[in-house]
């Protein structure tokens, strides 16, 4: 994006470019999007985060991605679109105001970029262990984790190996 030319977008009443471009990202994560524009990540996120301008190709490149007005990219106002999005254009745009707290919104984005297999099975696991049992099993197995983690590839295989094993005692000792 080098070499093009940037312009500065006006703000209508408190709104800002940024928080027209997380209407639009609606439910999506930020990656998905930029993926979906063909941005790169850190660039889509320059623009929510701290604020920075697209060039006027960029902005084009996600009004007709987007199917929104260039005029209400860059202005906001009411008119957004220049015809009504189909079904499947606005699952996307569900979210109905911008996420101002930033926590929400980094759940939102890890929430998004799971699979519903990972969904169901993480709200499984907060259902039954409550926040507090994950804050838990995080401050005792976190440290574990890191220590795995930092492991070579052979020593990683082998500390599976071994842990395999004692798990599989432990179930013959239990099922006798």
């Amino acid at each position: 994006m080098e070499g093009e030319e940037t312009i500065s977008y006006r703000t209508a009443g408190q709104e800002t470019l940024a928080d027209r471009l997380r209407l639009l990202i609606g439910s999506r994560s930020t990656r998905a999007a930029a993926e979906e524009w063909q941005l790169p990540y850190s660039t889509l996120n320059n623009y929510i985060s701290r604020g920075t301008d697209p060039s006027f190709n960029v902005a084009i490149k996600i009004a007709e991605r987007e199917n929104v007005s260039l005029e209400w990219l860059a202005y906001g106002g009411t008119q957004r679109t220049p015809r009504a999005l189909s079904e499947n254009e606005a699952r996307w745009h569900a979210t109905s105001r911008p996420v101002d707290d930033p926590l929400q919104f980094a759940w939102s984005m890890v929430y998004s970029s799971l699979d519903d297999s990972e969904r169901e099975a993480l709200l499984r696991v907060i259902h039954k262990e409550g926040v507090q049992g994950i804050m838990s099993h995080a401050e005792i197995f976190g440290p574990l984790a890191r220590h795995i983690a930092s492991l070579s590839t052979s020593e990683k295989n082998r500390f599976m190996h071994e842990a395999m094993l004692i798990i599989d005692k432990i179930r013959r000792e239990a099922s006798s």
